[in-house]
């Protein structure tokens, strides 16, 4: 573990120098600030709270805070996360980086502020440039659930195409033709495999995506309402629904339990997984499923280890399968297409 007179001993320069960088002070000339941010990250240096050596692991997120319409998977993660680091025996604290981090330092700087020794990172919609800044500078970190082409970034992330395809497959084999699509409106690797899943199944059965049976919107139970209300309202209504998001799915099931629709005997429902949801819903769920707390738990047990070897230049480009659960709520298509109902609305008194 490197201290800051051993990182000034090797630099060449003053302790007084590597401290100013540390703390960001303005007086110290920007080739030298590189140079001794990069020996930090190469030798590890170790934060300290007065004369204590901090363990302190972040889980971060870059650019916006966690929404509802991720459901199960965070909870979940950060237990696999916190499971890692016990067993490691380090610490957890959340980190907010765009609330937190000031305009003019780098993130070393911030996270060697904060305590930090390493940072296990999420990454939604717009932040792949941001957690591409971090990796760049050498900080020990890595990503949890996304994929990344840069070398110099770390993941581990969850591969969800084979388990979406064979769902896709499922339907098909029970003789569905008109399968609707609820995709997620994220452009993350996840989405992306669910979506390029369910175009391939359908062209190697020979069938076109129809457009009209594709649907992006935001994850939650009120998006669910809509797909159910919108796939069955077409003239040729869907027989069967693949939802990529747990909270859509739900809102899927609800809405048709409201409608007085039967699931799977007038249309089907296939969902995705992060946790338990599909043991909590009757039929039992059919669905792709993923184990977020195992993804949290190799995440935190790779980076802390990495730390603590001293390792700096080790990397982690690893993908864990899915599977696919077939249960209640996909069953053979209709002979008769399923009919348009209207919701029940309020009944009016005599």
């Amino acid at each position: 573990m490197a201290s800051v007179r051993a990182i000034a001993a090797q630099l060449n320069v003053s302790p007084a120098t590597v401290s100013r960088v540390l703390n960001n002070h303005p007086d110290v000339d920007e080739a030298t600030r590189e140079r001794v941010l990069s020996r930090i990250n190469e030798l590890g240096y170790v934060p300290r709270i007065g004369r204590r050596i901090t363990n302190v692991i972040a889980l971060a997120y870059p650019d916006e805070p966690v929404r509802s319409e991720y459901g199960a998977f965070e909870p979940a993660l950060l237990s696999g996360i916190m499971r890692g680091l016990e067993e490691q025996q380090f610490d957890l604290k959340l980190l907010s980086i765009r609330r937190d981090k000031s305009p003019d330092e780098t993130y070393t700087q911030f996270f060697i502020r904060k305590g930090i020794r390493g940072v296990v990172l999420r990454c939604f919609r717009n932040n792949r440039s941001t957690i591409c800044r971090i990796a760049a500078e050498g900080f020990p970190s890595i990503v949890v659930a996304a994929e990344f082409d840069e070398p110099q970034v770390n993941f581990i992330r969850a591969d969800s195409y084979p388990s979406s395809r064979q769902a896709v497959e499922h339907l098909l084999g029970l003789g569905h033709r008109r399968i609707a699509l609820a995709m997620h409106n994220v452009s993350d690797s996840d989405h992306a495999d669910r979506r390029r899943a369910y175009d391939d199944a359908l062209f190697c059965a020979g069938l076109k995506v129809d457009p009209a049976l594709v649907m992006e919107l935001p994850a939650s139970l009120s998006s669910g309402e809509q797909v159910l209300d919108t796939m069955m309202g077409l003239d040729d209504p869907a027989t069967a629904i693949f939802a990529t998001n747990p909270m859509t799915t739900l809102g899927i099931m609800r809405r048709a339990q409201e409608r007085g629709i039967d699931v799977p005997g007038q249309v089907s429902v296939v969902g995705v997984d992060d946790s338990d949801v599909r043991t909590h819903v009757w039929p039992r769920l059919s669905a792709v499923t993923q184990d977020a707390s195992a993804l949290g738990l190799e995440a935190a047990v790779w980076l802390t280890q990495t730390i603590t070897s001293g390792k700096s230049r080790v990397t982690c480009r690893r993908t864990i399968a899915t599977d696919f659960e077939a249960n209640g709520t996909s069953g053979p298509a209709p002979e008769q297409r399923p009919s348009r109902q209207r919701s029940k609305g309020p009944q009016s008194g005599g």
